[in-house]
Formats: C-alpha cells, structure tokens, sequence
C-alpha cells in the first residue's frame, strides 16, 4: 500500500515535465520564428539599402577626364610637363622614359630605349638634310636671304642634339626638382594644384595648333608656286620639286626622297616651333617662401634649369631674331598672290607674337623673383634683424632669371631691346635691298 503514494507521485512529476517540455517546444518554436522573421527583415532591409546606393551612385554625373586630372594632380612640375614632354618624344625630342609618371623616379634614359634609337635616326636623317641646304646655299650666290634654309636646318638640328643631351640629365633635375617643391608652401586647394598644369598644357595646345594652321597656309602658298612654275605636266611632281629643291639640286627626282623630304620639313617646322613652347613652360613655381634658405632653394633651382635649356633659349632668340628681320625685308616686296599674302602675313605675326610670348613668359621668373622685396620691406621695425638684412641683399644682389648662354638674361627689359636691335637691322638692311620678285622660279622660298 505504501507503494501507491509513491507511484502517484512519480507519475505527477512525470506529467509536469512532459507538460514542461511541450511548453517549452512551444516557446522555442515561437522564438525560432520570431528569429528567422527578424533576420529575413534585416536582410531584405541591408538588401534594399545596397540597391538605394546603388542607383544614388549610378544617378551621380560622371566626373569627366578634365575634373579627374584636376582630382588626381599633386601639383608638381613633373606632372605639368608630362604631356608636353609626349609631344616632344613624337617630334623625336627628349627621349626620356616615364614622362608620364606619377613620380620624378619612375624617370630613365637609355640609349636602347626605341625612344633614343628614333631620336638618333632623326638627327642623323638632319645632318643629311642640313648638309644638302650647305651644298645647294653655297653653289648659288650668297646673299642676306639664301642662308634662309641652313639658319633653319641648323637651328633645328642644334636643337636636337640639346634635347637629346637634356634628356640624359632630365630624371636628376626633375628628382631634384621634387625635393625643392617638397620643402616648399604646399597649394591650398585642388584646383591650384591642376591650375599650373593646365596652364601649361593650354600654352602648348595653342603653340602647336597656330604652327599647324602656319603650316598649312605655307603648304597653300607652295601649291600656288608650284603651278606657276612648273616644270613637268604632274602637279604633285611639281610640288615636290619646289619644295625639296636642296635634295634634287644633287640628284635626280625620286617619289621616295621626295617623301622623306616632306616628312623632314614638317617635323623641321614643329620642332622649330616647339622650342620657343619649351622655352615658355621651363619657368619656376610663380610661388616663393618667405624664409632664406627656400629662396636659396629656388635659386639653385633655376641655375639648374638655366644650365640645362640656355642653349636653347640662345637657339630660340637668335633664331626668331633672324626670321623676323628677313620677312619684315621681303614685306617690302609685292605680294604675287593672295594665297601667298595671307600665308606671309600670317607667319609674320605668328613669329612675331611667339618671340613676344617666350620674352613676356620667360621673363616671369625674374619679375617673382623681385616681388620678394614687397614683403621684405614691409617688415616693421620691431621684427628687423640682421637675417632680414642679408636676405634682403640677395634678392636685389642676385639676378634670378633664364638666359641664353649668359649672354643676356630674359627680363622685360629684354623685348625692348631686341625691339631696337630688329629695327637697327632693318634700317641697315633697307640700304641694300632690291625688290625681288618673289616668284622667281630660279630660287625657291620653300625649301
């Protein structure tokens, strides 16, 4: 009997459990729902947030390639002439890898380089050419005008062989040029850092397009003459002819010399352009420190440059100094043609206005140069020191400018002077001048 009562009881406990476990079943299955609910919630609420910015950055305007390169620009030198410099190593000028690099050392020169090998091909291609102008310049009368083409040819073929010598020592300079700018006040904004690059990419675009529309006008120009005076029935032959004389006063007509010879006088023209380009874009930062040691800095950093490019700053003015003393001679001649008029015309301002450029660009360097005695004098009396001093002795003692072979320094002083030296030379050269005809067929103004 006594048995009863306690299977009773075991019976009790075991009914509550079983009610327990039912009971529990229930609310873990309640919870389990109520889980994968919230988790299904969340998911489908992270789901539509990455589609929501999705379609925001699909519905942004894209930045377009001007406003990347504002974005992506650090400010420095290396990165402004980086186009410049591609543009050089198509005319067959400083074959330096790299140029478009993010950093002065991802910069090097090797004589392997295919770069080199075709800058190399085209001096020699040059010397050829200028030694054909020599030849057919001095079998013929000499006179203030017939050395026309070996000034030209010389010119560009100097110009060449400083490139090549510049291109060596270009991935030092510019890696010390870094180290300058590194030291010095940084840009404040994006904007300023694009700013100096654009500037000069929009320098090199106009120099380039008014050289290609100079050079058209003269292809115009020619094809007139050409048909004036010809000398076969076939107009094409005729152009060449006339345009290439130098090379078929010493041989017979050939289709092929008649292509390298064209080949040869438009890269001629555009590397006698893109000098006075190179000359105009190798100016210093239009920024100064206000301590000694960075004006130092800078200073050193424009003898660099000036070492580097002074031969041809004196290449490029001498030059221009010549061009435009023999066609402000011819302009007192009648113009045979209309084509011709606006051809002449035209080349005339266009050399006049870029020998104008590269004076007013260059000379940049000194004028902020001397813009650092504004701030040196208007330091009061309490802060005067003798540092003060001594700085203030260097600026006005140095003479911080880019020149030509240290014949002459390139400040504004300078255009009034060759102002004066051109009109000198006219007013001599007007003495001996007759009035040619400028269609004479036995001499070309084309080759």
């Amino acid at each position: 009997m006594k048995i009863l009562p306690k299977l009773e009881r075991k019976l009790r406990r075991l009914k509550k459990r079983v009610t327990r476990t039912s009971l529990v079943r229930k609310l873990d299955l309640v919870h389990e729902s109520a889980r994968k609910k919230a988790f299904q919630e969340s998911c489908e609420t992270y789901r539509n947030q990455i589609e929501n910015e999705y379609e925001i950055r699909n519905s942004l305007p894209k930045l377009s390639r001007s406003d990347k390169e504002a974005f992506l620009s650090d400010g420095s030198f290396h990165q402004a002439v980086g186009r410049v410099l591609l543009v050089a190593e198509f005319f067959a000028m400083m074959p330096v890898k790299g140029v478009t690099g993010k950093h002065p050392a991802d910069l090097s020169f090797s004589w392997r380089n295919i770069r080199t090998c075709f800058s190399l091909l085209f001096i020699a291609s040059s010397l050829a050419n200028f030694g054909l102008s020599l030849f057919k310049v001095l079998n013929n009368p000499i006179s203030f005008n017939s050395i026309k083409p070996i000034i030209f040819r010389g010119s560009v073929l100097l110009v060449l062989i400083v490139a090549l010598n510049l291109a060596r020592q270009w991935p030092q300079l510019m890696m010390y040029w870094h180290t300058v700018e590194k030291d010095l006040p940084q840009y404040k904004t994006q904007l300023s850092k694009w700013k100096m690059g654009h500037t000069i990419s929009m320098v090199m675009l106009l120099g380039m397009m008014l050289s290609f529309a100079e050079h058209i006008l003269s292809m115009v120009s020619a094809i007139n003459y050409a048909s004036f005076c010809n000398r076969t029935a076939d107009p094409i032959q005729n152009y060449f002819l006339r345009t290439n004389d130098k090379i078929f006063f010493v041989t017979s007509y050939s289709i092929t010399l008649a292509l390298w010879g064209k080949f040869q006088n438009v890269y001629s023209t555009f590397i006698w352009n893109y000098m006075d380009m190179f000359v105009m874009i190798n100016m210093a930062p239009t920024y100064w420190s206000e301590r000694r040691i960075q004006y130092r800095n800078i200073c050193i950093l424009c003898d660099k440059m000036d070492d580097a490019i002074s031969l041809i700053t004196m290449v490029s003015f001498s030059n221009n100094l010549y061009f435009i003393c023999v066609q402000l001679l011819r302009s007192l001649n009648t113009m045979p043609s209309v084509a011709h008029a606006v051809y002449f015309y035209f080349s005339l301002i266009f050399l006049i206005g870029r020998t104008l450029a590269v004076s007013l660009y260059s000379s940049s360097v000194h004028d902020e140069s001397r813009l650092t005695l504004r701030y040196l004098r208007c330091v009061p009396k309490e802060s005067w020191c003798p540092e003060v001093k001594r700085f203030t002795e260097e600026v006005i003692s140095d003479e911080v400018a880019l020149s030509g072979m240290k014949f002459f320094h390139l400040t504004r002083k300078l255009v009034l002077s060759v102002a004066g030296t051109i009109v000198t030379y006219e007013l001599v050269l007007i003495q001996f001048h007759e009035n040619n005809d400028l269609w004479d067929c036995d001499q070309s103004y084309y080759s």
